[in-house]
């Protein structure tokens, strides 16, 4: 009986610590499950990039500072086509849903040479269907930084050897005693030019030690606020152009109807300068031009034909040159006339004169 009891004990034993082994193995899965979010749903999602900087599979993914999934895997894109680099991100679904095309998405590292991870910035929208893949922005690499920091300090270096040299405008202060004697004559002449002013001596001295000329500004700026005041109470015309709005008003309907003006203006402009109207022919038509100008051509021979014949007329030459000329032609023309006005003043009183009629 005795041995059956110590089995028993030794069995009990057994089953304390494998219960405190099962215990403790709990209490580490559900640590564990707290820290990589192991029982959090999840979603996949691929970053492209043209570099990693040393990323490696496993590191932590962070959106806005918070801690939301890892790196499950880093591989080339394509290839055969691009050097570009995949990296495949697990992501707790909810988090996933803030991540989109317009998300900056990085490489950091916690500090100077710590761990890499992946820094997201979250969209500006939240997307039940968030898209599978994005781009990432390339990482600032450290050896470009201290590469760009190495050829800032070499100009800096030739900077500061052009100083020493006494080349530039800063080498020569630094070189040249001329500026510093210069500077230091001013001081003198400076402190000199204080000292009269501070005794009184000069206009700027005067105007120091003086009151007058303060007690004249004080007297100037109150009678200006006398002025003011006056012109503010009073009913002049200072204060309408001041506080009457219908003078503004009058002015704002002016230039209206100076803009319309200019409008129809333009307008009459623009028909005037047509070629539908007369005055647009005038201006614009080359043909119009042409005979008009061949119009005056042919009035110009007949003005000169004209004054020909009345040249001949005066010389007496031909017809109408006797007709105006010729005396005698003008006195037989008279004397026809005349005998034919006798002619017919007989004809009227005698007619049978001239008619006879006779039956048989």
């Amino acid at each position: 009986m005795k041995r059956s009891n110590q089995i028993g004990w030794a069995q009990v034993r057994g089953g304390i610590f494998i219960l405190l082994a099962l215990i403790i193995f709990a209490a580490g899965v559900l640590l564990m499950g707290q820290k990589t979010k192991m029982f959090v749903a999840k979603g996949a999602m691929r970053i492209v990039m043209n570099d990693v900087v040393g990323l490696k599979a496993g590191a932590p993914v962070w959106l806005a500072g918070v801690d939301v999934g890892l790196v499950t895997n880093i591989l080339f894109a394509d290839p055969k086509h691009s050097n570009e680099v995949s990296i495949d991100i697990e992501v707790d679904k909810d988090a996933l849903k803030k991540i989109g095309p317009d998300s900056k998405i990085t490489i950091k590292t916690r500090g100077l040479m710590g761990e890499k991870y992946v820094d997201i910035l979250p969209s500006k929208h939240y997307s039940d269907t968030p898209p599978t893949v994005v781009q990432g922005t390339p990482a600032v690499i450290l050896d470009d930084v201290i590469q760009k920091a190495g050829t800032v300090f070499d100009k800096v270096n030739g900077i500061i050897d052009n100083i020493n040299q006494g080349k530039g405008t800063l080498g020569k202060l630094n070189k040249d005693e001329t500026l510093y004697n210069n500077i230091a004559r001013l001081t003198i002449e400076m402190k000199n030019l204080v000292g009269t002013i501070n005794h009184g001596d000069g206009t700027l001295g005067k105007l120091n030690r003086d009151p007058a000329p303060y007690n004249k500004l004080i007297s100037i700026l109150n009678r200006a606020d006398r002025t003011l005041q006056d012109i503010q109470s009073s009913d002049g015309t200072l204060n309408k152009l001041i506080y009457d709005k219908s003078l503004y008003t009058k002015l704002t309907a002016l230039a209206d109807k100076s803009n319309q003006a200019a409008d129809e203006v333009r307008d009459l402009n623009k028909k005037i300068m047509s070629k539908e109207g007369t005055i647009g022919l005038l201006l614009n038509d080359r043909e119009f031009y042409d005979k008009g100008i061949s119009l005056l051509t042919r009035a110009e021979s007949s003005v000169k034909a004209i004054e020909d014949v009345t040249v001949k007329v005066k010389a007496g030459d031909g017809t109408a040159g006797k007709l105006v000329n010729d005396k005698a032609l003008y006195n037989k023309m008279d004397k026809m006339v005349d005998d034919l006005d006798a002619l017919v003043k007989d004809f009227k009183e005698n007619p049978r004169k001239y008619i006879k009629f006779s039956v048989f």
